[in-house]
């Protein structure tokens, strides 16, 4: 007999928050929905979430319509799945494809907002299979995770609380959708997530007996090879180290470094997890129009993934005595110059995140001059405007004694009291100060009302910036805050790993020391095939070196260039 329950399974939790479908038809869309936002966890160990919305206007229906799995899945394979701000989910009637109705699917999304293709999971076309046999769908929640189906159960399935399904009528009610995360041989039932809030069964999840003939004869829909979108990673990565949707398994490193007075592009394909790093080319453009940049790198970028069609983004020292922004276009397959900006005479690398104010939303950067103070600058992409289109301005200045900057901007999912987030979210910053601790500043929005505030000394004989990100572990869903990770060089030429238990903003904790001969960390995440946390470090000798922590603690890598 075999238990599965993706809920608990494994030492983690697998499924997304329950939602609420309200007063609507659109269930089908709430159990295709959660069944992509299950297969990107379980597949790339990425909390995610999709908006509702997106799928059921996207494919023409309104909240009072009906519909089905195959017409949300042919969807996305044509267009992805993309995040509640991009569109949400609303019952309200509103215009989303250029045609209201239609079989074919064929009509192109009109998108509210204009960085949809940058911030949208994708599948491939054959990523669905459909199966009837109750062995076989058993089988497949067993070995590769839940699965969608559509019933028409009897009239008293809402009335489900505690306990095992059985139907108490013989009388049907409408047709309903739902993804089924698990079962239990032993006691025969199946473990379904609904769309009825958390109200129904016990917090949105109910089991139903195999006896009640629901589900055993149904269709289910399962899912593999999803490609989760750089905006769902944003908060576990930073400085010179992206993780993006390219390679055999959709997880590849892009790494850039300093070379020279010019940036190198290299990867790695994580297929093979023994594959050596690779050798992409220079950042710069191949078209002589567009090759205005180039030998002015004064230091190592910190470098994003955008939502403006997942976009490479890269900020740099440059000896023109402010910052440089430099960007790949995904579309034409050139590198771009996009300005100069700044405070001038920066030094170290700086803080640079794409935040949720807006969509696309700004670019944020903190960058920090030879006086020992931190300035705060901010690219406005979007709407509502409040500065001309596009422009690069100074919000704030703050911090003093400020000794080392570097890739330690993170925008947290603390602050973010729901969906959409539009905005919501703390901005948080450390850096190293005289004395050789590292401060820790906050900021409670990206509203421009808000203030930076120390919250936060910690550390000792720290010898370079330190490099942050919010991983997922203490998050427990989507929904959730996950802990700060932050590593550090320090006195001896070793790193310190420091983390933040932030759902209780807790104190900072030093849980190891690791490293040999490294001068600076230029660059980590939490990779999205095993929650390894990566890290490249610059050694002593100018050279860069990879490390990884996994279940047995820091491992030294190949060194790359």
């Amino acid at each position: 007999m075999t238990n599965v329950d993706w809920r608990s399974r494994f030492g983690r939790g697998w499924i997304t928050s329950v939602r609420d479908q309200g007063g609507s038809q659109n269930c089908w869309a709430f159990a295709t929905t959660a069944l992509y936002e299950a297969m990107i966890r379980i597949e790339h160990l990425l909390w995610t979430r999709r908006s509702e919305g997106d799928l059921a206007r996207g494919t023409g229906k309104q909240a009072w319509d009906l519909g089905n799995i195959g017409e949300g899945t042919i969807f996305v394979e044509r267009y992805g799945l993309a995040d509640p701000d991009c569109f949400p989910w609303g019952e309200a009637a509103s215009l989303y494809t250029a045609k209201p109705h239609g079989g074919d699917l064929r009509a192109t999304p009109l998108s509210t907002t204009p960085d949809r293709s940058g911030r949208t999971m994708r599948i491939a076309p054959g990523a669905t299979v459909t199966l009837g046999d109750a062995a076989q769908k058993r089988q497949w929640i067993d070995l590769v995770g839940p699965m969608a189906t559509v019933v028409v159960p009897p009239a008293d399935f809402g009335s489900l609380r505690d306990g095992v399904y059985r139907p108490t009528t013989s009388v049907l009610g409408g047709a309903h959708a739902l993804l089924v995360v698990g079962f239990n041989d032993d006691e025969r039932y199946w473990i379904v997530k609904n769309s009825w809030g958390t109200g129904w069964g016990v917090d949105g999840f109910g089991r139903v007996s195999y006896d009640a003939g629901l589900l055993e004869n149904a269709g289910f829909t399962g899912l593999r090879g999803t490609n989760p979108d750089p905006w769902a990673k944003r908060r576990l990565r930073n400085g010179v180290l992206v993780q993006g949707g390219n390679g055999a398994l959709r997880n590849n490193f892009e790494l850039f470094v300093k070379a020279g007075a010019d940036i190198d592009h290299w990867y790695r394909e994580n297929a093979d997890s023994k594959a050596p790093w690779a050798r992409v080319g220079r950042v710069r453009s191949s078209d002589v129009w567009r090759d205005t940049f180039h030998d002015d790198a004064l230091d190592f970028p910190a470098a994003a993934q955008s939502t403006l069609n997942r976009d490479f983004e890269l900020v740099y020292r440059s000896s023109y005595r402010q910052l440089r922004h430099v960007y790949y276009d995904q579309s034409g397959g050139l590198w771009n110059d996009a300005t100069l900006f700044g405070p001038p005479d920066p030094i170290g690398i700086p803080g640079f995140i794409q935040s949720n104010r807006g969509a696309p939303g700004d670019f944020e950067v903190v960058a920090v001059t030879g006086d020992g103070r931190a300035h705060h600058w901010t690219k406005h992409n979007s709407a509502p405007w409040t500065r001309s289109p596009g422009e690069w301005y100074e919000q704030q200045t703050f911090g003093s004694g400020i000794a080392f900057s570097g890739p330690s901007l993170v925008q947290s999912r603390a602050g973010a009291t729901g969906s959409p987030e539009n905005g919501q979210g703390e901005l948080h910053y450390v850096c190293t100060v005289s004395g050789g601790r590292m401060a820790h500043f906050r900021r409670a929005s990206t509203a421009t009302s808000a203030q930076w505030a120390q919250t936060a000394t910690f550390g000792d004989n720290v010898t370079e910036a330190p490099c942050l990100i919010e991983g997922t572990y203490g998050a427990g869903n989507d929904a959730g805050v996950g802990n700060f990770e932050l590593c550090v060089p320090v006195a001896g030429g070793r790193i310190e790993h420091w983390w933040r238990h932030n759902a209780s903003q807790g104190e900072w904790n030093r849980s190891a020391v690791f490293g040999a001969d490294v001068r600076r960390v230029l660059g980590l995440l939490q990779s999205t095939y095993a929650t390894n946390l990566e890290l490249i470090a610059e050694r002593v000798d100018g050279r860069c070196q990879h490390y990884w922590r996994d279940g047995a603690g820091w491992h030294a890598g190949p060194v790359i260039t």
